[in-house]
């Protein structure tokens, strides 16, 4: 009996063709699969980690599409802060293209997003990150909170409480 063991997060679309080639030769094989990173994306240098827990703590849901396409966008400007300067002609459609979706559906989900995270997100997190009383302000604009959590990320990027 055979045993392949799969991480989900790093499986493209050719690796998934290939593992239905080989259950449909081998019958008996047994396969893991595990949404876990590998061990060496979880020693705390990895941005993406970062920036998933920063946007866990402020109270987005990890099921609203605003979350992935946050995550996406804070990655997108941490390597290249230029992204911000024309965020619907190149980081919404960049972030649309890799998701494949449009981009104003990446526009519509991350403001969604940030709205849910002002209204009923964890204070705490919220004025660690925006300030003093961040919930007395105005939500911010999609490009500010980009903006705000890329540069959060790339100062500290640790955690900021223990639940």
């Amino acid at each position: 009996m055979s045993c392949i063991w799969i991480s989900a997060q790093e499986c493209s679309k050719v690796a998934l063709f290939q593992l239905t080639e080989l259950i449909n030769k081998d019958r008996e094989l047994q396969i893991i699969v595990s949404f876990e990173p590998p061990a060496a994306k979880r020693d705390g240098n990895d941005p993406d980690q970062k920036i998933e827990e920063v946007l866990s703590q402020m109270g987005i849901s990890t099921n609203l599409k605003g979350w992935q396409y946050l995550r996406s966008a804070v990655r997108r400007c941490m390597d290249d802060r230029e992204e911000l300067d024309g965020i619907t002609k190149r980081l919404y459609p960049s972030v649309a293209k890799e998701h494949k979706t449009t981009a104003d559906k990446v526009e519509y989900a991350i403001r969604h997003a940030i709205e849910i995270s002002w209204q009923k997100g964890n204070e705490e997190a919220l004025e660690g990150i925006f300030g003093c009383d961040a919930r007395g302000t105005r939500r911010p604009t999609n490009a500010e909170f980009i903006s705000r959590i890329a540069d959060y990320v790339n100062d500290c990027g640790q955690p900021m409480y223990s639940h």
